[in-house]
């Protein structure tokens, strides 16, 4: 899978999403210098197709390595897990990933629970 990474002002496309379901909570986790935009988002349901079976998961956003997002991005990005998670927590390790966390928290209707978390360890017992 492909998202745009950013250094010293040039664009590489080359960078990772990864995702994985362990113990009913599916994680995703972007490589450093990822840009959350509408095109990883669909590229990232597209190539995880078997996503878009799964029901009523908890998911585990981790922000860690992503250096920025679009609005757009976002959205699409919190539709696509409203469909099958029951709790969304987002994880943030910085300044930057906590902006971009509380705009996805803040700035969207939720209708399952969603929450912005500095720990894995209080995201995991919240979501459990």
């Amino acid at each position: 899978m492909e998202a745009i990474k950013t250094r010293q002002d040039q664009r590489i496309v080359n960078s990772d999403v990864t995702l994985w379901e362990e113990d009913g909570i599916v994680n995703f986790s972007f490589e450093e210098d990822t840009i959350i935009n509408a095109d990883l988002v669909i590229q990232m349901f597209d190539e995880y197709s078997e996503i878009n079976c799964l029901n009523d998961r908890l998911s585990l956003l981790n922000l860690e390595g992503v250096e920025g997002a679009t609005l757009e991005g976002l959205s699409l990005l919190n539709q696509k897990l409203e469909k099958f998670s029951s709790h969304k927590a987002i994880l943030v390790n910085n300044e930057k990933t906590d902006i971009i966390g509380r705009v996805m928290a803040n700035s969207f209707n939720h209708k399952k629970p969603t929450k912005v978390f500095k720990s894995a360890l209080k995201a995991d017992t919240w979501m459990n």
